[in-house]
This record gives C-alpha cells, structure tokens and sequence, in this order.
C-alpha cells in the first residue's frame, strides 16, 4: 500500500499568479477577492476526505505490518505533516475571509460617504430654492406696492 499524499500548499502560498493579468478595476479586484476566498474554501473542504483515506490508509498499514514500530513514526511524521496543512488551509480561509470582509467594508464606507454629499447637495439646493422663492416674493410684493401710483394728468396743458 502506498502512502497517501497531502494536498499542496494553498494557492495564496506562491503569491499571485503571473500568467494572469492584474485586476484593472475595482469590481474586478472585488471578483478575484471572491474567487480566492471560495478557492481557498474549496481546498479546505477538500481536505476532509483526503484526511479520512489517510486515516484508514493509517489503520490498515499498522493492522497489517509486522514492523508496527517503524510504522508508527512514520503515522506520526505524516499526522503531523496533515494537521500543519490543515492549519495552513484554515489560515488562508481566514485571511482570504478577513481580506473579503475588508473590502466590503471599504465599499460601504464608499457609499456612506457618496450618499452624505448628495444628502449635502440636496440641502444646498433646498436651501437655495427656499432663499430664490422667498426672495421673488418678496420682490413682487415690493413691485405691487410701489407701482400702484397713478399720473394725474395736469389741467393746464
């Protein structure tokens, strides 16, 4: 029987990939967020059946060797080679997490930020209007009374 393998270091261990180009936009960097967090995910949950055929690969080599000894260190070197990439798929799911939830909150604060200057232009806008129709008023009320004057016509002409 041979010897499971352990699934290779995540895929944010090697750094970006340089076949692929560069985001250009941001709803694109936002799209390769995603798509490396689910990746990252995917490997993690990849992992659970790869641990099980390990652990009855284990069971089956000590059950059936006679040097159990020699057996048992190597378990011990490949449990412990298993649980450090499982803690590195966990740590690169929380990073790729973190990393997600930070852009997020980065474009929601984007957005609180547009909305209050429109919320600030829209006031200006009232504001001006408000002063514009009260001052029209204001003028016509003064033009109605001051034009209510009428020439009389003199008698000696």
């Amino acid at each position: 029987m041979q010897q499971p393998q352990l699934q290779a270091p995540p895929s944010w261990a090697s750094g970006p990939d340089p076949a692929r180009p560069a985001p250009t936009t941001f709803d694109e960097a936002s799209m390769e967020r995603s798509k490396s967090f689910v990746k990252a995910l995917q490997e993690l949950k990849n992992l659970r059946p790869q641990l099980y055929s390990a652990a009855e690969y284990c069971e089956k080599s000590y059950l059936h060797s006679e040097q159990k000894h020699i057996v048992l260190d190597n378990l011990k070197d490949y449990a412990v080679r298993a649980l450090v990439n499982a803690v590195d798929h966990l740590g690169t799911v929380a990073y790729k997490l973190t990393d997600l939830y930070e852009q997020q909150v980065s474009e929601v604060s984007t957005v609180e930020l547009k909305v209050a200057s429109l919320n600030q232009q829209v006031l200006t806008c009232q504001t001006y209007t408000d002063k514009e129709g009260l001052r029209q008023q204001q003028m016509i009320g003064n033009a109605t009374r001051h034009h209510k004057h009428y020439i009389v016509p003199s008698k000696d002409v």
